[in-house]
């Protein structure tokens, strides 16, 4: 009876033993997932503000100004507004409707 109890004891301690050592390398697989994910996220958010104080220094005023004089728009025409269009879903149902247009013209210059 004694052996048993020592016996069923140290199984009972050995698979518990099993299951810390498996629980922690995953932990320490985790942990490195989320310090290369916090790597590159730090990156990220680097470059995002490097490229908004760029935008901020090329889309100032005076920054607009000096381009524009540099360019020397002369011929400069503004855009019609029809050729504005506020979603792609539009710009394709024009296109598509031009295309149907110019093959209905096709059809009617094979038949005269």
């Amino acid at each position: 009876m004694p052996n048993t109890k020592i016996i069923l004891s140290m199984m009972i301690f050995s698979i518990l033993l099993g299951f810390t050592s498996i629980i922690k390398t995953q932990t320490r697989i985790i942990e490195k997932n989320i310090l290369k994910i916090e790597k590159k996220i730090s990156v990220i958010e680097r470059d995002s503000h490097e490229s908004e104080l760029d935008y901020f220094y090329l889309s100032s005023p005076s920054n607009l100004s000096k381009r524009i004089e540099q360019l020397d728009l002369t011929e400069y025409q503004p855009m019609d507004f029809s050729k504005i269009y506020l979603s792609y879903n539009e710009f394709l149902k024009t296109h598509k409707k031009i295309s149907i247009l110019n093959k209905s013209d096709e059809k009617k210059k094979q038949t005269k």
